[in-house]
């Protein structure tokens, strides 16, 4: 069922931008109850600005949809909390994607919804369990390309049987990653990874060379959960779970799986970890890592493959070079922004009653600048920082050098090399970052 709000949102505007909170829109419940508020985040925009969805997964499972031609209204998707209906993404023409239960007590299955409504399920792979995403949530369609020719997500597969600790037989189950491409009025299922992590088939990210390497065994435990797709559908981006339960920043490339850090590495070993939370139009990869000292490393790995640390979290990056923060321009939240940093999206933050919830929000913009401006901010933006015995540089370099305080160089090495000076005495060196603007000298402490 779809019921179209026709209420104002809550807008806040300055010079630069203009804030749409729509927490607290009035809406009715599948049995015409009103409810005061509407709660959840926008979790995408479409790369063209003209759509947003998301849905609440706080209280009554609420789906929505905003179209920028009534900028201060969003339509409710799913009013039904007997149910579960999910928007995660949609494209420039208005295909949402997510997942669709068609009433109560039936299967979960990812969907599409076309921009007049009507829900699809998609094929999903041999081993579907029905069980699973009804009770869990998570059967999603997750990304959809702009051109709507492809679409990624996850589901769960039944791989086994177990005696439960309760007593009786349960499910072994996997969270498969898939790929679907438009085939005709529908979409096929071109693309499901029972196998990612086959020796052979994985590849690690090697700090000390700068490279990914082939990784000869087989990476078990391997459970992809799937967060943005590249606007060619070459490239599926999120995490993978590793045999210590930590998570690592991750994408498929061509089926393969590409993993920038390693919990179960001795070096980085963790129940912590991070994500690649998108891939930005040119196809440069944004993400952070945890480690067991909850020390954040922020990076996008580039699109002429570079792994470049960086000072904060981006969240995702416009066509013209801009990379766009975790809160901005009076949005705590950020989640997505469309490809030219006009229309950004994510959640403000409401009082429920019984407590504070996220509540959809976005900003639209009206202060971008040129694109030369912001990639030359972005390429001086170079920093180093140390944690512990691991020295990062930060922004865009092509070189860095680290010397002693007494001159002798101990390491050296370009874009995306992690340097490890655990070995060093304690005390004060010089690095010196070579970029497209000259040489940069800074004094650290060790």
């Amino acid at each position: 069922m779809t019921l179209a709000v026709c209420c104002n949102a809550t807008a806040q505007s300055s010079e630069d931008y203009t804030l749409y909170d729509f927490g607290d829109i009035e809406w009715l419940d599948v049995d015409g109850y009103a409810s005061p508020g509407l709660f959840g985040n926008f979790n995408k925009v479409s790369a063209n600005g003209q759509y947003a969805v998301g849905y609440d997964d706080q209280l009554l499972g609420c789906a929505f949809l905003w179209n920028r031609e009534y900028v201060d209204t969003v339509e409710i998707v799913n009013n039904d909390y007997n149910r579960l209906i999910h928007l995660c993404d949609i494209s420039n023409d208005g295909v949402g994607v997510g997942s669709y239960q068609a009433s109560s007590g039936d299967p979960l299955y990812p969907a599409y919804r076309t921009s007049d409504g009507v829900w699809t399920t998609l094929p999903v792979p041999e081993g579907f369990s029905e069980t699973a995403g009804a009770g869990m949530g998570i059967d999603h369609a997750r990304a959809i390309t702009p051109d709507g020719n492809y679409i990624a997500g996850h589901v769960y597969v039944t791989v086994g049987e177990t005696e439960s600790p309760l007593g009786g037989i349960m499910e072994v189950r996997q969270l498969v990653p898939c790929l679907w491409t438009k085939s005709g009025d529908s979409y096929e299922l071109t693309g499901a990874y029972t196998d990612l992590g086959a020796a052979g088939q994985s590849y690690l990210w090697n700090n000390e060379e700068g490279a990914f390497e082939a990784v000869a065994d087989s990476v078990e435990d391997e459970t992809f959960f799937v967060y943005d797709i590249s606007n060619d559908g070459r490239t599926i981006v999120g995490v993978n779970t590793a045999e210590t339960g930590g998570q690592n920043p991750a994408f498929i490339r061509d089926g393969k799986l590409m993993q920038l850090f390693d919990c179960a590495n001795e070096e980085t070993y963790t129940f912590n970890g991070g994500i690649c939370n998108s891939i930005d139009a040119n196809g440069n990869i944004y993400g952070y890592f945890v480690d067991d000292y909850m020390e954040n490393t922020y990076f996008v790995y580039t699109s002429d493959g570079k792994l470049e640390y960086v000072d904060n979290f981006f969240v995702c990056g416009t066509a013209d070079g801009e990379r766009i923060t975790q809160s901005i321009d009076g949005l705590p939240y950020v989640l997505d922004c469309s490809e030219d940093g006009t229309v950004i999206v994510g959640a403000g933050v409401g009082d429920t009653g019984f407590g504070m919830a996220n509540t959809p929000a976005l900003v639209i913009r009206d202060d971008i600048g040129t694109g030369v401006d912001r990639l030359d901010a972005i390429a001086k933006s170079v920093n180093v920082e140390c944690n512990g015995g691991t020295l990062v540089v930060t922004g865009e370099y092509s070189r860095a050098d680290i010397y002693t305080a007494q001159g002798a160089l101990i390491a050296t090495g370009g874009q995306g090399k992690a340097f490890n000076i655990s070995g060093q005495p304690a005390g004060a060196y010089i690095v010196k970052v070579t970029t497209a603007n000259g040489v940069k000298t800074f004094k650290i402490a060790r």
